[in-house]
């Protein structure tokens, strides 16, 4: 009789003390390597426009990168935000639409919608969500090749 009761201890602890084990397991830190605040003018500066297809690229050189490299200063940069609104010419946005590590690779990632349209009579126009994370704290930000959910932003080119 004492063994079969230590026997069904034995089967009905075990799960219990895995399951105790694995929620007292503490996730690994997440790193993240963008600011708390002015997101907008950071992304200006180190959003690395050769990590995706833009009107950038037919202009775009090693040497000309970011946005500051081009020489476009924002119209409007806040903590969530960086536009460049240069009527008769173009619009660019990128809006961050969430923080989090959205591929589990323990960084913090940035979902954005990124705006690019002409404004100088011609029909170019798209918008479409971006993973963009950094790797390191002297390193651009950059686009990964990352399927986000439907509704980080219109998705429409013309």
């Amino acid at each position: 009789m004492v063994d079969i009761a230590m026997n069904v201890l034995r089967i009905v602890s075990g799960p219990l003390i895995v399951t105790t084990m694995m929620s007292t397991v503490q996730a690994a830190p997440l790193t993240s390597h963008f600011p708390d605040k002015d997101l907008g003018r950071f992304l200006a500066e180190k959003f690395d426009l050769a990590s995706i297809r833009s009107s950038f690229g037919p202009r775009r050189s090693p040497a000309l990168r970011t946005f500051t490299d081009f020489g476009m200063k924002p119209s409007e940069a806040t903590d969530l935000a960086v536009v460049f609104d240069h009527t008769g010419h173009w619009f660019y946005e990128l809006k961050v639409m969430g923080r989090r590590d959205v591929n589990d690779d323990g960084i913090e990632d940035l979902e954005v919608c990124f705006t690019d349209r002409a404004q100088n009579g011609g029909s170019y126009h798209t918008s479409k969500g971006l993973l963009v994370t950094r790797y390191a704290s002297d390193a651009y930000a950059v686009a990964l090749n990352y399927p986000l959910d439907d509704g980080i932003c219109t998705q429409s080119t013309r």
